[in-house]
């Protein structure tokens, strides 16, 4: 008896860590705390249409590795509380962030999907490193949703050696 319950929680713990392991790395959908820092590219911060005081901005995060993120960032300049909620689309997925209250003061990030920065002989056009990647985020505030587009980066050379 004591033999056939060490061998299910084994089991137990090998399912669960395979699970945790096939997960998707990125921070998406929970809205976080944010700091941007030298290898985020951000659009202006634009004023929410449906509150004065909440802006949001799109940007764009490289890392060494040539991997991209789209982050929607929010901050709460107004004097009340803000609910938001708000979508990112990059690499032909989108990121869904759910409702949360935002305070006053209060910045916020929400993260899109994590991916390779396509080869430039792969991307779309001719191959001679135009290609751009890029993504979308939508912020919608107090039920009202605005728009925009995230700072682009440069497909990565192909190596031709």
């Amino acid at each position: 008896m004591r033999k056939t319950g060490r061998i299910l929680t084994t089991a137990a713990v090998c399912v669960t860590g395979a699970l945790i392991a096939a997960a998707p790395a990125g921070a998406a959908p929970y809205w976080q705390t944010v700091t941007t820092g030298p290898t985020w590219d951000c659009a202006r911060t634009v004023v929410h249409t449906a509150k004065a005081g909440v802006g949001f901005q799109a940007c764009l995060v490289r890392n060494a590795h040539d991997d991209a993120q789209v982050v929607l960032v929010v901050v709460n300049d107004s004097t009340s509380a803000a609910t938001v909620s708000g979508t990112v689309t990059s690499f032909g997925a989108d990121a869904g962030c759910g409702s949360y209250t935002l305070a006053v003061g209060e910045r916020r990030g929400c993260f899109g999907t994590t991916g390779p920065v396509p080869d430039c002989a792969y991307g779309a056009g001719t191959g001679d490193g135009t290609e751009t990647y890029g993504g979308g985020v939508r912020l919608t505030v107090n039920g009202v949703a605005d728009a925009m587009d995230s700072p682009t980066t440069p497909c990565v050379p192909a190596d031709w050696a």
